[in-house]
């Protein structure tokens, strides 16, 4: 009877032949998430991908340049080949569209070619910085949700899988049950969403008349900051979480889709797909470790609280698992996809597994041998404060300003005696001045220093989140073996030593702290696809559209 019953749990069935259209595909979440589906769920129909075209690279052109050089997609190359150009137009479809505007932007004929045999919309398109400009936020990720949404209220499937984040849960301690109510902040405030964004969107009007310039930089702070006395008033911390809990509220209202939210926590190197360690951009911990292996050798912050990381890859599988029950309409409101409550990882853990690792040989790539034997008698340790109360990155920062400047007054005619011959002046006066530039990156370093652990306190300091995390495990223990071992939740009895040594550090090091260092991450080597450039969808003529459709489109669209 169990066997029968897992037969009918298992979640490749409800993936074969299944269309999705999935915006955000040229993200870390997105490009892992395609890939692991095309790795590993070949029956899956289609995907098309909606993707913002630039100026200078259409959007297909984005796609084909991600396909052929991605190290994300790598397994794709490995496993096809030559083929890989036929399995891609079988498999992918590009879109030409923008979350910003009505509809994702998409084109009403491409629109009403695509309705009839889209089965769901997956949303992980959003603006992740913490004090971004308000204006851009909402638009992105309150705006983007909503026209997500709407799309999909004009498809087949009416369903909407949007991926959030763990922390709409805001500025609170403790355990986080996998629910919204709708209407209701972090801190038990009654509150209305849309009334919410008028009145935010007013406030930033009133900073950009009293500016008389929305484009300078006294109008953007002056937005940052009343938009995160709003968040904080709510009970969210930044702008990033008041404008994704204020999607999830405006989505949760909805009755025209049927949706699923997926909230993951910190999303962080790949544990094994499309290989161990791959990442991109600049996440939450690359900027910690690389403080932590640098000389950052306090940190503000709290020990025993939970750091909650989880790799991309294990992400990508709970997204697939969810997406799966979604179409099989069996799918929770909510799912958390999170560590803390099954296989917590604390920040205290991270900072001696760093020291570590630092001590076994590994410093940040690029640093001298001098620094190389100082690091690894550097041991980062946690403050029992916060970085709003912390004087040592400030006290640090003064000091090299004041030798900085020191260094830049310094002239060898006026302060060295006058038997010093003009060559000796000459390669002293060179050699303060390159200390003086070093100094100066030095002191704009431990100002980004600060700001950064100011930016990051509620999440490394002043709360303990502990997310649930029932749904996923659950949906995970009824799949069969094979299934639960290619597709399934696989934090039980996770291993963070060796992640954290082996394959986190490593994995930043290589592909996200070149860029803290100014350089370009590697791609890989270019893979020809062959063929034409396009894969995109091709608007319809007015002639082959489905009869019907295209007035309501069209009437929607206005």
């Amino acid at each position: 009877m169990m066997d029968v019953q897992r037969v009918r749990a298992d979640i490749a069935p409800s993936l074969r032949g299944r269309h999705l259209l999935l915006t955000g595909f040229t993200g870390f979440l997105g490009k892992v998430w395609a890939a692991l589906l095309l790795e590993r769920v070949p029956q899956i129909g289609k995907i098309t991908l909606l993707v913002r075209g630039r100026r200078d690279e259409p959007a297909q052109a984005r796609v084909r340049a991600i396909f052929e050089r991605s190290p994300a997609l790598r397994p794709l190359r490995e496993r096809h080949g030559d083929a890989l150009l036929a399995f891609v137009e079988s498999k992918i479809d590009v879109v030409d569209g923008d979350v910003r505007e009505p509809l994702c932007g998409v084109d009403p004929a491409v629109l009403a070619r695509l309705a009839p045999t889209l089965d769901a919309v997956v949303h992980c398109a959003g603006l992740t910085d913490f004090a971004p400009d308000p204006t851009n936020a909402i638009a992105v990720n309150v705006g983007g949700a909503s026209h997500a949404a709407d799309l999909a209220a004009r498809t087949a499937g009416k369903r909407l899988v949007h991926v959030s984040t763990c922390f709409v849960a805001g500025m609170i301690d403790g355990e986080i049950p996998e629910h919204i109510v709708p209407g209701r902040s972090p801190n038990g405030t009654r509150f209305d969403a849309a009334a919410e964004l008028l009145a935010i969107g007013s406030a930033c009007d009133a900073v950009d008349e009293r500016e008389g310039n929305r484009r300078s930089a006294a109008a953007r702070q002056g937005r940052v900051e009343i938009a995160t006395q709003r968040a904080r008033a709510l009970g969210w911390p930044n702008i990033y979480t008041y404008t994704k809990g204020l999607a999830e509220h405006l989505l949760a209202r909805r009755t025209d889709v049927k949706l699923t939210i997926i909230r993951p926590s910190i999303i962080e190197c790949a544990r094994e797909f499309p290989f161990q360690g791959w990442n991109e951009g600049l996440n939450t911990s690359g900027p910690i470790v690389w403080m932590c292996t640098g000389y950052a050798w306090k940190v503000p912050m709290r020990a025993e609280s939970c750091f909650d990381v989880v790799p991309v890859d294990t992400v990508a599988r709970g997204m697939t698992v969810i997406v799966a029950d979604a179409l099989a309409d069996r799918a929770h409101p909510v799912y958390h996809l999170a560590s803390g409550d099954h296989a917590c990882f604390t920040f205290g853990r991270a900072l001696d597994l760093t020291a570590l690792t630092v001590r076994r040989g590994y410093t940040p790539s690029g640093v001298s041998a001098l620094e190389r034997a100082l690091l690894t008698h550097l041991d980062t340790t946690a403050l029992d404060h916060g970085a709003d109360r912390s004087f040592l990155v400030p006290a640090a920062q003064k000091a090299t300003k004041w030798l900085r400047d020191t260094f830049t007054r310094f002239d060898p005619e006026k302060h060295l005696p006058g038997a010093v011959d003009d060559e000796t002046k000459s390669e002293l006066k060179d050699k303060v001045q390159k200390a003086s530039l070093r100094l100066n990156k030095t002191s704009m370093l431990l100002k980004s220093i600060e700001t950064l652990w100011k930016s990051y306190q509620p999440f490394i300091h002043d709360f303990d989140y502990r997310f649930v995390t029932t749904n996923v495990r659950a949906r995970t223990a009824e799949l069969r073996d094979e299934e639960r071992a290619r597709l399934g939740w696989d934090l039980e009895g996770f291993d963070w030593r060796t992640y954290w040594m082996d394959v986190e550090i490593p994995g930043l090091d290589k592909w996200s702290l070149p860029i803290l260092r100014g350089k370009d991450a590697p791609e890989d080597e270019g893979f020809d696809l062959g063929g034409d450039p396009p894969l995109a969808s091709r608007a319809l003529l007015p002639e082959e559209l489905p009869a019907g459709t295209q007035p309501a489109l069209m009437g929607d669209a206005e």
